[in-house]
Protein backbone atom coordinates (compact mmCIF):
# COMPACT_ATOMS: atom_id res chain seq x y z
CA UNK A 1 0.00 0.00 0.00
CA UNK A 2 3.08 2.27 0.59
CA UNK A 3 4.50 1.69 -2.68
CA UNK A 4 2.63 4.49 -5.02
CA UNK A 5 3.41 6.90 -1.83
CA UNK A 6 7.21 5.91 -1.86
CA UNK A 7 7.34 5.96 -5.31
CA UNK A 8 5.95 9.86 -5.61
CA UNK A 9 8.55 10.43 -2.93
CA UNK A 10 11.10 9.45 -5.28
CA UNK A 11 9.33 11.27 -8.32
CA UNK A 12 9.28 14.64 -6.27
CA UNK A 13 12.68 13.97 -4.67
CA UNK A 14 14.10 14.03 -8.18
CA UNK A 15 12.63 16.67 -9.57
CA UNK A 16 13.76 18.58 -6.24
CA UNK A 17 17.22 17.70 -7.45
CA UNK A 18 16.97 18.70 -10.74
CA UNK A 19 15.37 22.25 -9.79
CA UNK A 20 17.95 22.88 -7.27
CA UNK A 21 20.15 22.21 -10.33
CA UNK A 22 18.50 24.49 -12.99
CA UNK A 23 18.07 27.39 -10.09
CA UNK A 24 22.26 26.93 -9.38
CA UNK A 25 23.46 27.16 -12.77
CA UNK A 26 20.79 30.29 -13.35
CA UNK A 27 22.85 31.88 -10.21
CA UNK A 28 26.33 31.07 -11.37
CA UNK A 29 25.32 32.17 -14.83
CA UNK A 30 24.14 35.60 -13.73
CA UNK A 31 27.23 35.51 -11.55
CA UNK A 32 28.94 35.21 -14.65
CA UNK A 33 27.26 37.54 -16.67
CA UNK A 34 27.92 40.71 -14.67
CA UNK A 35 32.05 39.69 -15.25
CA UNK A 36 34.30 41.18 -17.34
CA UNK A 37 34.48 38.26 -19.50
CA UNK A 38 37.69 39.71 -21.07
CA UNK A 39 39.48 39.70 -18.11
CA UNK A 40 38.14 36.10 -17.56
CA UNK A 41 38.82 34.56 -20.45
CA UNK A 42 42.33 36.32 -20.24
CA UNK A 43 43.18 34.93 -16.61
CA UNK A 44 42.11 31.51 -17.95
CA UNK A 45 44.22 32.17 -21.10
CA UNK A 46 47.30 32.93 -18.78
CA UNK A 47 47.36 30.46 -16.47
CA UNK A 48 50.52 28.93 -16.94
CA UNK A 49 50.18 25.14 -18.94
CA UNK A 50 52.40 23.93 -16.28
CA UNK A 51 50.27 24.48 -13.88
CA UNK A 52 47.28 23.32 -14.91
CA UNK A 53 49.51 19.99 -15.95
CA UNK A 54 50.77 19.61 -12.03
CA UNK A 55 47.25 20.34 -11.01
CA UNK A 56 45.73 17.55 -12.93
CA UNK A 57 48.42 15.00 -12.02
CA UNK A 58 47.84 15.92 -8.42
CA UNK A 59 43.94 15.39 -8.62
CA UNK A 60 44.60 12.12 -10.23
CA UNK A 61 47.17 11.23 -7.76
CA UNK A 62 44.30 12.04 -4.77
CA UNK A 63 42.06 9.37 -6.70
CA UNK A 64 44.47 6.75 -6.87
CA UNK A 65 44.63 7.39 -2.84
CA UNK A 66 41.47 7.28 -2.60
CA UNK A 67 41.33 4.18 -4.39
CA UNK A 68 43.96 3.05 -1.77
CA UNK A 69 41.65 3.84 0.84
CA UNK A 70 38.70 1.86 -0.26
CA UNK A 71 41.29 -1.04 -1.15
CA UNK A 72 42.09 -0.84 2.50
CA UNK A 73 38.55 -1.88 3.62
CA UNK A 74 37.79 -4.29 0.92
CA UNK A 75 41.02 -6.56 2.16
CA UNK A 76 40.34 -5.80 5.96
CA UNK A 77 36.79 -7.10 5.05
CA UNK A 78 38.83 -10.56 2.91
CA UNK A 79 37.76 -9.57 0.06
CA UNK A 80 39.21 -10.88 -3.31
CA UNK A 81 39.59 -8.31 -5.58
CA UNK A 82 43.03 -6.60 -7.43
CA UNK A 83 44.18 -2.98 -6.62
CA UNK A 84 43.43 -2.78 -10.79
CA UNK A 85 39.75 -3.38 -10.42
CA UNK A 86 39.42 -1.54 -7.12
CA UNK A 87 40.74 1.99 -9.34
CA UNK A 88 38.28 0.75 -12.35
CA UNK A 89 35.61 1.21 -10.02
CA UNK A 90 36.56 4.07 -8.43
CA UNK A 91 36.98 6.18 -11.71
CA UNK A 92 33.80 4.33 -13.05
CA UNK A 93 31.99 5.78 -10.06
CA UNK A 94 33.67 9.41 -10.46
CA UNK A 95 32.73 9.60 -13.56
CA UNK A 96 28.81 8.50 -12.98
CA UNK A 97 29.10 11.24 -10.29
CA UNK A 98 28.49 13.77 -13.02
CA UNK A 99 25.53 13.24 -13.97
CA UNK A 100 23.88 11.35 -10.53
CA UNK A 101 22.38 13.61 -7.27
CA UNK A 102 25.17 15.35 -5.20
CA UNK A 103 28.72 14.59 -5.63
CA UNK A 104 28.86 10.84 -3.61
CA UNK A 105 25.72 9.52 -6.29
CA UNK A 106 29.34 7.54 -7.98
CA UNK A 107 28.97 5.74 -5.07
CA UNK A 108 25.60 3.64 -5.89
CA UNK A 109 27.88 2.69 -9.57
CA UNK A 110 30.57 1.50 -6.75
CA UNK A 111 27.95 -0.86 -4.64
CA UNK A 112 27.12 -2.49 -8.20
CA UNK A 113 31.13 -2.93 -9.07
CA UNK A 114 31.94 -4.48 -5.85
CA UNK A 115 28.77 -7.01 -5.30
CA UNK A 116 30.71 -9.09 -8.31
CA UNK A 117 33.25 -9.84 -5.61
CA UNK A 118 31.57 -11.02 -2.78
CA UNK A 119 28.92 -13.39 -1.99
CA UNK A 120 27.99 -11.40 1.25
CA UNK A 121 26.27 -8.27 -0.84
CA UNK A 122 26.02 -6.38 2.84
CA UNK A 123 29.53 -6.39 3.13
CA UNK A 124 30.04 -5.19 -0.31
CA UNK A 125 27.66 -1.72 0.23
CA UNK A 126 28.56 -1.34 3.78
CA UNK A 127 32.45 -0.90 2.08
CA UNK A 128 31.63 1.74 0.26
CA UNK A 129 29.34 3.27 2.83
CA UNK A 130 32.60 3.75 5.09
CA UNK A 131 34.82 4.44 2.95
CA UNK A 132 32.36 7.63 2.02
CA UNK A 133 32.10 7.86 5.61
CA UNK A 134 35.94 8.55 6.04
CA UNK A 135 36.34 10.53 3.26
CA UNK A 136 33.67 13.06 5.34
CA UNK A 137 35.60 12.40 7.74
CA UNK A 138 38.89 13.52 6.59
CA UNK A 139 37.56 16.65 5.48
CA UNK A 140 36.55 17.82 8.91
CA UNK A 141 39.62 18.48 9.71
CA UNK A 142 40.02 21.32 7.18
CA UNK A 143 36.66 23.21 8.24
CA UNK A 144 38.79 24.73 11.17
CA UNK A 145 40.02 26.54 8.22
CA UNK A 146 36.51 27.23 6.99
CA UNK A 147 35.29 28.98 10.56
CA UNK A 148 36.55 32.12 9.78
CA UNK A 149 34.94 32.73 6.21
CA UNK A 150 31.95 31.11 7.68
CA UNK A 151 31.65 33.99 10.53
CA UNK A 152 32.31 36.66 7.82
CA UNK A 153 29.86 35.38 5.11
CA UNK A 154 26.88 35.08 7.69
CA UNK A 155 28.12 38.68 8.89
CA UNK A 156 28.25 39.93 5.74
CA UNK A 157 25.06 37.92 4.13
CA UNK A 158 26.20 36.64 1.49
CA UNK A 159 23.36 35.27 -0.76
CA UNK A 160 24.78 31.44 -0.81
CA UNK A 161 24.68 30.97 2.78
CA UNK A 162 21.73 33.15 3.93
CA UNK A 163 19.58 31.55 1.12
CA UNK A 164 20.51 27.89 2.52
CA UNK A 165 18.33 26.46 5.49
CA UNK A 166 19.52 23.55 6.90
CA UNK A 167 18.56 22.74 9.66
CA UNK A 168 14.84 21.89 9.15
CA UNK A 169 13.09 18.99 10.40
CA UNK A 170 14.02 16.83 7.28
CA UNK A 171 17.48 17.61 7.50
CA UNK A 172 17.68 16.07 10.73
CA UNK A 173 16.02 13.61 10.59
CA UNK A 174 18.09 12.32 7.28
CA UNK A 175 21.23 12.67 9.28
CA UNK A 176 19.95 10.54 12.29
CA UNK A 177 19.12 7.96 10.24
CA UNK A 178 21.79 8.17 8.12
CA UNK A 179 24.48 7.94 11.23
CA UNK A 180 22.18 5.35 12.37
CA UNK A 181 23.06 3.07 9.03
CA UNK A 182 26.87 4.10 9.23
CA UNK A 183 27.22 2.75 13.01
CA UNK A 184 25.62 -0.64 11.10
CA UNK A 185 28.39 -0.37 8.57
CA UNK A 186 31.36 0.73 10.59
CA UNK A 187 30.61 -2.50 13.26
CA UNK A 188 31.95 -4.59 10.28
CA UNK A 189 35.23 -2.91 10.80
CA UNK A 190 35.30 -2.39 14.74
CA UNK A 191 37.29 -5.33 15.18
CA UNK A 192 40.30 -4.48 13.02
CA UNK A 193 40.56 -0.51 14.22
CA UNK A 194 43.72 -0.49 12.51
CA UNK A 195 42.55 -0.72 9.30
CA UNK A 196 40.44 2.05 9.82
CA UNK A 197 42.93 4.07 10.76
CA UNK A 198 45.77 3.32 7.93
CA UNK A 199 42.29 4.20 5.82
CA UNK A 200 41.79 7.69 7.54
CA UNK A 201 45.38 8.71 6.84
CA UNK A 202 44.92 7.57 2.85
CA UNK A 203 42.25 9.95 2.87
CA UNK A 204 43.95 13.08 4.36
CA UNK A 205 47.04 12.07 1.69
CA UNK A 206 44.32 12.25 -1.39
CA UNK A 207 42.59 15.39 0.28
CA UNK A 208 46.44 16.79 0.26
CA UNK A 209 46.55 16.10 -3.15
CA UNK A 210 43.45 17.80 -4.14
CA UNK A 211 44.16 20.85 -2.10
CA UNK A 212 47.33 21.59 -3.35
CA UNK A 213 46.00 21.07 -6.89
CA UNK A 214 44.11 24.52 -6.46
CA UNK A 215 46.28 26.21 -4.78
CA UNK A 216 48.86 25.46 -8.01
CA UNK A 217 45.68 26.60 -10.08
CA UNK A 218 45.03 29.65 -7.80
CA UNK A 219 48.75 31.07 -7.71
CA UNK A 220 48.80 30.58 -11.77
CA UNK A 221 45.73 32.81 -11.78
CA UNK A 222 47.74 35.19 -9.31
CA UNK A 223 45.28 34.47 -6.83
CA UNK A 224 47.39 35.96 -3.45
CA UNK A 225 45.68 32.95 -1.01
CA UNK A 226 47.89 30.22 1.10
CA UNK A 227 47.38 26.92 1.33
CA UNK A 228 45.39 26.82 4.13
CA UNK A 229 43.00 29.17 2.61
CA UNK A 230 42.70 26.59 0.07
CA UNK A 231 42.01 24.36 2.72
CA UNK A 232 39.33 26.71 3.87
CA UNK A 233 37.26 27.04 0.61
CA UNK A 234 37.41 23.80 -0.31
CA UNK A 235 35.64 22.11 3.48
CA UNK A 236 33.29 24.63 3.18
CA UNK A 237 32.26 23.88 -0.86
CA UNK A 238 32.56 20.19 -0.42
CA UNK A 239 30.25 20.16 2.58
CA UNK A 240 27.89 21.81 0.62
CA UNK A 241 27.55 19.92 -2.40
CA UNK A 242 26.96 16.94 -0.13
CA UNK A 243 22.96 18.10 -0.14
CA UNK A 244 21.37 16.58 -2.71
CA UNK A 245 20.18 19.75 -4.16
CA UNK A 246 22.24 19.53 -7.15
CA UNK A 247 23.31 17.17 -9.84
CA UNK A 248 27.02 16.65 -8.62
CA UNK A 249 27.00 19.71 -6.71
CA UNK A 250 27.22 21.72 -10.33
CA UNK A 251 26.25 25.42 -9.26
CA UNK A 252 26.86 25.04 -5.56
CA UNK A 253 30.37 24.77 -6.21
CA UNK A 254 30.99 27.27 -8.40
CA UNK A 255 29.21 29.66 -6.57
CA UNK A 256 31.14 29.07 -3.23
CA UNK A 257 34.13 29.28 -5.06
CA UNK A 258 33.62 32.45 -6.47
CA UNK A 259 32.47 34.15 -3.67
CA UNK A 260 34.57 32.72 -0.97
CA UNK A 261 37.90 33.75 -2.68
CA UNK A 262 36.24 37.03 -3.78
CA UNK A 263 35.95 37.22 0.31
CA UNK A 264 39.67 36.58 0.75
CA UNK A 265 40.81 39.20 -1.88
CA UNK A 266 40.59 37.53 -5.36
CA UNK A 267 39.77 39.62 -8.47
CA UNK A 268 35.80 38.64 -9.62
CA UNK A 269 36.81 37.27 -12.57
CA UNK A 270 40.36 35.18 -11.29
CA UNK A 271 37.77 33.99 -8.67
CA UNK A 272 35.60 33.04 -12.02
CA UNK A 273 38.25 31.83 -13.79
CA UNK A 274 39.59 29.54 -11.04
CA UNK A 275 35.41 27.90 -10.91
CA UNK A 276 35.66 27.14 -13.92
CA UNK A 277 39.27 25.30 -14.52
CA UNK A 278 39.11 23.19 -11.39
CA UNK A 279 35.49 22.30 -12.75
CA UNK A 280 36.96 21.35 -16.01
CA UNK A 281 40.03 19.59 -14.36
CA UNK A 282 37.55 17.41 -12.03
CA UNK A 283 35.59 16.47 -15.52
CA UNK A 284 39.04 15.90 -17.17
CA UNK A 285 40.47 13.08 -13.92
CA UNK A 286 36.96 11.21 -14.60
CA UNK A 287 37.21 10.72 -17.89
CA UNK A 288 39.05 7.37 -17.75
CA UNK A 289 35.95 6.18 -15.75
CA UNK A 290 34.03 6.24 -19.25
CA UNK A 291 35.60 3.07 -20.55
CA UNK A 292 34.95 0.97 -17.62
CA UNK A 293 31.41 2.19 -16.43
CA UNK A 294 29.75 0.13 -18.86
CA UNK A 295 31.76 -2.84 -18.06
CA UNK A 296 31.22 -2.62 -14.10
CA UNK A 297 27.57 -2.27 -14.61
CA UNK A 298 27.65 -5.14 -16.86
CA UNK A 299 29.50 -7.41 -14.65
CA UNK A 300 27.66 -6.17 -11.19
CA UNK A 301 24.63 -8.67 -12.30
CA UNK A 302 26.83 -11.88 -13.54
CA UNK A 303 27.44 -13.67 -10.86
CA UNK A 304 30.92 -13.84 -8.24
CA UNK A 305 34.13 -13.02 -9.91
CA UNK A 306 37.70 -13.77 -8.80
CA UNK A 307 40.47 -11.53 -10.26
Amino acid sequence: MNQPDTLSQSAKTSWARWIGTGISFALLIWLLWRQDWGILISNAASTPISNILIAVGLVFLGQLWNSVRWMILLRAQGMAISRLRVIQLVFAGLFASNFLPTTIGGDLVRVVGVSAYTTDQVIGVASVVVDRLISVVGMFFVIPFSLPMINSALSSGLGIFSSITFANARVIRSIRNFAARLWEAVALWVKDPMSLLIALITSWLGVACYLAAVWVCARGLDIEVSFFDVAGVTGLTYFLTLFPISINGYGIRELGVMALYTQLGAQPEAAAALALITRAMLLTVSLPGAIWLGRVMKQGGSGIRQD
